[in-house]
């Protein structure tokens, strides 16, 4: 009988067929909402199937089971992905790969199209606890998301999820679900903040990131987890980034322009959902902008500066909640 293992990200129980490194265990007996089948190949296969391009990457199969998204990725080896539309199960294969490369894949891109399917709202963000609130950083690839995270974490705050944002509202109090215990950063960032690279996982054989593990526990030590769901307090959206700027600008967004510019930073953007799947989400952004305050954040390009960026959102936080 083949083992299996059953762990928690974003809100979900996942049962893998394979131990996924990196995840959290999930509580025993808890209800799975997502299958994983991980097998390694000796070759690659292509698709068997009608297939219709969506860009680099991404594809929508269809099959005599019905639609499946198939998402590749080519470094070292080849990765394949397939889920079905419902976001219920995903299946991988790979050559010539490891399976931290896998896990990598999973609880990113991977993860973020399953929860899209599935109707629920996440962000291209990362997540950090100030006060016992969560605070989401949002932004576009490159902005420096995991970056502020681990300055936050470097000071002592925990971070709750890296990349990708889960948001839930429940009675019109918005919450923010946590991902899993690690931060993806490039080499700069690692040596401005931990000092030294050595010892330090890269995220995929073909890229110079760095995993900085997460410890969980309810401590003051730094680079801390915070495992249990929290209130989101304040939604910041990192903007342009300035040479020589003295200080970093942090000013409201009206709740009509908070809609577009959060609905420009959903997780997975490319990922075409269903119209009653759309409507919901578009309905959630708009509920979340008027009900959780969006601040759009101008700051210094300089690693040297993270501590102002930090200190201007912990005091601009600080006249949100009183």
């Amino acid at each position: 009988m083949c083992s299996e293992y059953d762990y928690t990200a974003y809100g979900l129980v996942l049962r893998s067929n394979r131990p996924l490194p990196g995840f959290v265990s999930a509580a025993a007996g808890a209800p799975v909402d997502v299958r994983i089948d991980v097998m390694m190949e000796e070759e690659s296969r292509p698709p068997s199937a009608e297939v219709e391009e969506l860009l680099s990457g991404a594809r929508v199969l269809s099959k005599a089971g019905g639609i499946y998204f198939h998402l590749w990725f080519r470094g070292d080896g080849q990765l394949d992905f397939e889920i079905d539309s419902e976001g219920t199960h995903i299946s991988a294969k790979w050559t010539l790969s490891v399976i931290e490369e896998v896990t990598a894949l999973l609880s990113g891109q991977v993860l973020g199209c399953v929860l899209r399917l599935r109707g629920t709202l996440c962000l291209h963000a990362c997540v950090v606890t100030i006060g016992g609130l969560a605070v989401a950083i949002v932004g576009n690839s490159g902005a420096g998301k995991s970056t502020t995270a681990a300055a936050f974490a470097k000071r002592g705050y925990a971070v709750l999820s890296d990349d990708i944002a889960v948001l839930e509202e429940r009675d019109r109090q918005w919450s923010a679900l946590p991902g899993y215990p690690r931060l993806r950063l490039w080499p700069e960032a690692v040596e401005a903040l931990c000092g030294s690279e050595a010892g330090l996982a890269r995220v995929f054989s073909f890229s110079e990131k760095r995993f900085v593990d997460l410890a969980e526990g309810t401590g003051e030590a730094a680079w801390r987890f915070q495992s249990q769901p929290l209130p989101l307090a304040a939604v910041y959206i990192l903007g342009a980034r300035r040479v020589r700027l003295i200080a970093p600008v942090i000013k409201p967004i009206r709740p009509t322009m908070a809609v577009r510019a959060l609905l420009a930073c959903r997780a997975i953007n490319y990922l075409q959902i269903g119209p009653d799947k759309q409507a919901r989400e578009f309905a959630e952004l708009s509920r979340l902008a008027m009900e959780v305050p969006t601040r759009h954040v101008v700051y210094s390009n300089s690693l040297d500066a993270l501590p102002q960026l930090c200190d201007a959102i912990v005091e601009d936080l600080s006249t949100l909640t009183g």
